[in-house]
């Protein structure tokens, strides 16, 4: 199956194994972010923020691993202040990633408002979108999304191409995707618990076999969620080891973005990735003459 590959704000994501870098995603403004002094109203320690963002780009720029910013706000009011916020303080992509509709909808209005368009990535379109929200997306012009493929009634790899795809009367959420205007389809598989990684990893694999789509997951979704990690059984440097091997998992099983949790794991996920890219790249230049589609990538960065 030929490989789709989207640009996103002057970033390339997709393709086969090791012609593009993994692209990683880190989480800001999330409950329980200590920088976030309200999550109703918006308001949060600037100067704290502004500085895990420069960490993350330091070392996106020094690995070649790109990096985008997940907002995930609680409420409409912090939504508009947070898409400000980044918008002024990092030119890379970001999504906009609320807690319910109305919140989504706020992120998608300051967008429209400021033209971010070509930055923007709405997390995301599943089973549950509202009309409400297929419109607005349709309404803003926004053109890329992450397309959560949850299946309730399936959660084998192959259930989640059945949600993609559609089933009896069911219109599939690619259709969904496509009636909102959304050229450039992203296809997280969607992970439950740590074992559940597997099984996210191995649908990586069918979307990109039968769809040709770029596809990923989060597995700190369920890292955060560990309840060994919760109960504190876990130390620091063992829990950043186990997380890094998990991520590890769905990159060699083809993840082309992973988003990984608290932006705070920027400097250890994006080196952990970038050693993995380089590893891809070598493997697939070797034995199928597929070399990297970018100067940037980190098989020539860090070695």
């Amino acid at each position: 199956m030929e490989q789709k590959i989207f640009e996103i704000c002057n970033i390339k994501i997709g393709g086969q194994l090791g012609q593009l870098p993994t692209v990683l995603i880190g989480n800001l403004f999330y409950k329980g972010m200590p920088e976030v002094k309200n999550h109703k109203t918006g308001e949060f320690d600037h100067k704290s923020v502004s500085k895990w963002i420069e960490v993350a780009e330091t070392f996106s720029n020094k690995t070649g691993v790109p990096h985008f910013l997940d907002i995930m706000a609680m409420y409409p009011k912090a939504m508009e202040k947070y898409v400000e916020f980044v918008s002024e303080k990092s030119r890379t992509p970001f999504l906009i990633d609320g807690a319910n509709a109305e919140t989504r909808i706020a992120g998608l209005k300051i967008v429209d408002e400021k033209g971010l368009q070509e930055r923007t990535i709405f997390n995301a379109i599943s089973p549950i979108t509202s009309e409400s929200e297929s419109e607005a997306i349709k309404k803003t012009h926004v053109k890329a999304a992450i397309i959560l493929a949850h299946n309730e009634m399936d959660f084998s790899p192959n259930g989640r191409i059945t949600i993609l795809k559609g089933f009896e009367n069911e219109v599939g959420l690619l259709e969904t995707a496509k009636k909102a205007g959304i050229e450039k389809t992203l296809i997280d598989t969607i992970v439950f618990d740590v074992p559940s990684i597997a099984y996210a990893a191995e649908a990586v694999t069918l979307v990109k076999e039968e769809l040709g789509l770029p596809a990923g997951c989060s597995p700190a979704n369920a890292t955060y969620d560990w309840r060994l990690a919760k109960k504190g059984k876990l130390t620091r440097e063992g829990f950043i080891a186990a997380n890094a091997s998990v991520h590890s998992l769905a990159q060699f099983c083809g993840a082309n973005f992973l988003i990984y949790g608290p932006i705070k794991q920027a400097e250890n996920l994006i080196l952990a990735t970038a050693v993995n890219d380089a590893i891809i790249a070598y493997h697939s230049m070797r034995r199928f003459n597929l070399k990297p589609l970018t100067q940037t990538h980190p098989i020539y960065k860090i070695f």
